[in-house]
């Protein structure tokens, strides 16, 4: 399965909830369960109203105020969309023309907390993603342990790009067979690495962490 489609697969079961909440080892075994079984079979959950799938898959204890100002005026949206534009930049396969990018950072409750919260972050990756013209998808949730933030550009792919995605989706499929044989086998898995999901998320952490640098005033 070509990589977008697979994630495109990932997100439709978050949104309709069927992942586990905790994805340790067995958490990551039965999600996969999950993904096979419903290959084909699913269709994405939609608000009463039709406006699209519920894709913000939300889950938090704090209290939603009634009205809000937009997260995306709020000057840390601002400053953090800035910093992530190179990274989303960076995750689109080399070769492709700037399309089939994609994010995915896995952070700690505090340290998604101390940017503005996960609402806050996925308004800026969206943010920055638009700005670099994708047609965007996002996907946020928070745990009690994990805040997972996942931007998506969803454009359909000119026929000259369509080879360096194969290409780049085929490299992921073949890092994902790597690790899931070497599961179990510390010595194989430090070998392999960072994964990408930790690399990406690696890059999130420092494109952040130089936003709060460049104007501290802003997260105070």
């Amino acid at each position: 399965m070509a990589y977008q489609k697979a994630l495109s697969h990932v997100i439709a079961c978050s949104e309709a909830g069927l992942l586990p909440t905790r994805l340790d080892d067995a958490g990551m075994q039965q999600a996969l369960v999950v993904l096979r079984q419903n290959l084909g079979d699913l269709v994405p959950k939609r608000s009463p109203s039709g406006a699209g799938p519920a894709a913000v898959a939300t889950e938090t204890a704090e209290p939603v105020p009634v009205k809000r100002p937009a997260l995306s005026k709020d000057p840390r949206c601002v400053a953090l969309a800035v910093a992530l534009k190179p990274v989303l930049q960076a995750s689109c396969p080399e070769g492709a023309g700037g399309y089939g990018g994609a994010l995915e950072a896995r952070l700690h409750p505090a340290d998604a907390q101390a940017l503005g919260g996960m609402e806050l972050i996925r308004a800026a990756m969206r943010r920055a993603a638009r700005q670099l013209g994708w047609r965007v998808r996002t996907v946020g949730y928070a745990r009690e342990r994990l805040v997972l933030v996942i931007v998506q550009d969803v454009r359909d792919v000119p026929a000259e790009f369509t080879d360096a995605l194969e290409v780049d989706s085929m490299s992921a499929s073949v890092e994902m067979h790597q690790r899931m044989a070497a599961v179990g086998d510390e010595a194989a898995l430090s070998a392999l690495g960072p994964g990408s999901v930790q690399r990406q998320t690696e890059a999130f952490l420092q494109a952040a962490r130089g936003a709060v640098k460049a104007d501290p005033e802003a997260w105070r």
